[in-house]
């Protein structure tokens, strides 16, 4: 562990309970093209299988069976419809799947049998996506072209037309940078959490309930001049909590510096060298929002549609990298 990863966990996700990620599945073998990446966007459709995105992979979007067996390539490079130049990510509802191009305005609907629909674009760009279950269709953050003042939510319906735009207020601060996560929570209210860590609630007109800054590891050293004394820990990814009970922050935090490892003749290390993940558990309170606890993982965990459900990526002993899916599980139960 590096210097400046000194957070320590006070208090476990709940009391007497540690998390672990138990993985299930892996998607793809030593020699399938999805090896090789840094980060993954991972997608569970049930008994259809999975579709996979990384970094490594670009624009092409892999389809597996339920089994984790390579199937196809749902998507290409290119700027026609459905096709795509970025590494994208991706989102299930009752209206399909929709991929959605990292930092760009175009969104690509897909049927549940993954034949292409259409693609759309949201103004500006978007954060995240996510399908809503309240309304059955999507949830979208947003950011206006230009400096990115001008941001907030959109509710798109299942065929992705927009049902309801919402501006965010000037009390805002998560939407005010890359969102790294809108989700509706269990209670109907929309959580964000920014990549600093900033998280957010709002009630359905999107008026501030709470705010909660997490203490990431890293941030601590922040310069405002200068950035960080070392790369620090980004939000990367949220969920509802299984109990139902506020949400779960999951963040990537780099053990060793990736600069260093550019400049290094040495071997490549392992994600579990490079990565650990921190896992935030907050809540709404009397006065706001509360970090309940955290717990901590020695790998890059994130999670899975809903639930338990989540995946890693793992270096396999001939050089190449694949990614498991499974549950996080629970010793002691959640209280």
């Amino acid at each position: 562990m590096s210097l400046f990863l000194t957070v320590t966990a006070a208090t476990q996700l709940c009391a007497g309970c540690t998390v672990e990620f138990e993985p299930t599945d892996t998607l793809g073998s030593t020699a399938d093209p999805a090896g090789g990446g840094l980060l993954a966007e991972v997608l569970g459709m049930g008994d259809q299988g999975f579709l996979m995105s990384s970094d490594a992979l670009g624009p092409v979007v892999i389809v597996y069976d339920s089994e984790g067996r390579f199937q196809r390539e749902l998507t290409r490079e290119g700027d026609g419809p459905g096709e795509l130049r970025g590494f994208p990510e991706l989102a299930m509802g009752p209206g399909g799947i929709l991929i959605h191009e990292q930092f760009a305005p175009s969104l690509h609907l897909y049927s549940s049998d993954l034949e292409f629909t259409r693609t759309f674009r949201v103004p500006g760009v978007a954060g995240s996506v996510q399908s809503d279950p309240l309304t059955g269709g999507w949830l979208v953050s947003y950011m206006g072209a230009g400096d990115g003042t001008e941001a907030g939510i959109l509710l798109l319906d299942q065929a992705g037309e927009v049902i309801r735009s919402m501006p965010a207020g000037e009390e805002s601060s998560s939407l005010s940078v890359m969102t790294g996560d809108a989700i509706r929570g269990a209670d109907g209210r929309i959580w964000i959490a920014s990549m600093l860590g900033t998280v957010e609630v709002f009630d359905e007109d999107l008026g501030l309930l709470g705010s909660l800054d997490l203490e990431l590891p890293g941030l601590d050293a922040w310069n405002p001049a200068t950035g960080p004394a070392a790369p620090p820990a980004m939000v990367l990814g949220m969920r509802a909590a299984p109990d139902g009970s506020g949400v779960w922050v999951f963040a990537f935090a780099p053990v060793i510096d990736p600069t260093e490892v550019r400049r290094s003749q040495g071997p490549r290390p392992s994600v579990e060298e490079m990565f650990d993940t921190f896992i935030y558990s907050v809540r709404p309170g009397p006065s706001g929002l509360t970090l309940v606890g955290t717990d901590q993982l020695d790998t890059l965990v994130r999670p899975l549609g809903d639930g338990d459900l989540a995946f890693d990526m793992v270096d396999t002993p001939d050089g190449n990298r694949v990614v498991r899916v499974g549950r996080l599980r629970f010793s002691g139960g959640i209280r």
